[in-house]
């Protein structure tokens, strides 16, 4: 891309756009082999929830030749550089584009409402908004396999937020490293409840200690697809399984009793720790139950969201 010959595309006369950048959740995650560069391979469900951050990329074209990138969010303390995915995002869109749409400025600004370091690809969905915005305002007309291409070079979660801000699908099966999806067609709505503790947990720590626990159960990820398609909910919650908790559990003592507590406490029909933690989120029937657990959650001091699955 970077050795053709240098032509300007028409530029989308739309300069700004705004884009809802939804949470995930992990619905299963087992951990399948370990690679030879050190990174472990999976097979993990994924979906999208309706709590989002809101994204808006605006593109000042001018004449100097050169894009500048301009980053800011109502949460002070997030990096403002390419320590944000979401800046990665921008930088990596210039690198391989920025030649055929001239000089300008990228203006980026996160509306944050999820929660950070969570566990709920909030990073990984903004850097897929801005990979998604540049797409449309700079007119490139990539298709959503090619941005998740771009994407799984940024983060493991982020061609599984592409994909949910570019079609219609709001779950999907990730494989390799995450990153390989294949979208699922899932009748399987439910209110949900999120709780985080006061903390967060390294990823690479948690793969990192995985090998060394013994796992005592695995989803079966053939039965829980196939169960989503039908929405057959027995079938779905004995799979709900996520085997990181097998090391998480034990060596972050308070994401265990957060677990205990809401399966103890509340009306909730199943209980999981998402991705590494230390975020565990609920399943119940009606979204009255979930509020109410929320409240309760709330008044306990936990950081807690109501939600639903999309």
């Amino acid at each position: 891309m970077r050795g053709s010959p240098l032509i300007f595309r028409k530029v989308n006369k739309m300069t700004e756009m705004k884009i809802k950048s939804y949470g995930k959740i992990n619905l299963s995650l087992d951990v399948t082999g370990l690679r030879e560069d050190g990174y472990h391979t999976l097979d993990t469900v994924m979906q999208k929830i309706s709590l989002c951050d809101e994204v808006t990329v605006k593109w000042l074209p001018d004449d100097t030749g050169e894009i500048k990138i301009n980053l800011d969010s109502n949460k002070q303390f997030l990096p403002k550089d390419d320590r944000n995915i979401a800046y990665k995002a921008a930088k990596a869109m210039i690198e391989s584009f920025g030649h055929t749409v001239g000089g300008g400025t990228i203006d980026i600004f996160l509306q944050k409402y999820l929660p950070v370091s969570a566990g709920l690809a909030g990073g990984s969905g903004n850097g897929a908004a801005v990979l998604t915005a540049l797409n449309r305002l700079w007119n490139l007309k990539l298709n959503t396999r090619q941005l998740c291409q771009i994407g799984a070079d940024l983060g493991a979660d982020v061609p599984f937020c592409v994909l949910i801000q570019n079609t219609r699908y709001g779950c999907a099966l990730g494989t390799g490293t995450g990153t390989e999806l294949a979208p699922i067609k899932s009748k399987f709505k439910k209110p949900i409840l999120l709780v985080k503790p006061a903390f967060g947990v390294s990823t690479k720590e948690v793969y990192q200690g995985i090998d060394d626990c013994e796992i005592a159960a695995r989803p079966d990820t053939e039965a829980l697809i196939s169960a989503l398609k039908s929405s057959s909910e027995t079938v779905i919650y004995d799979n709900m399984i996520n085997v990181l908790e097998c090391y998480t559990l034990i060596k972050y003592d308070e994401v265990k009793r957060l677990k205990e507590k809401i399966q103890k406490e509340t009306d909730a029909e199943m209980v999981l720790m998402t991705g590494s933690g230390p975020t565990v989120f609920a399943m119940f029937s009606n979204m009255k139950q979930a509020k109410k657990a929320c409240h309760k959650m709330r008044e306990e001091g936990y950081e807690a969201y109501w939600a639903k699955t999309l």
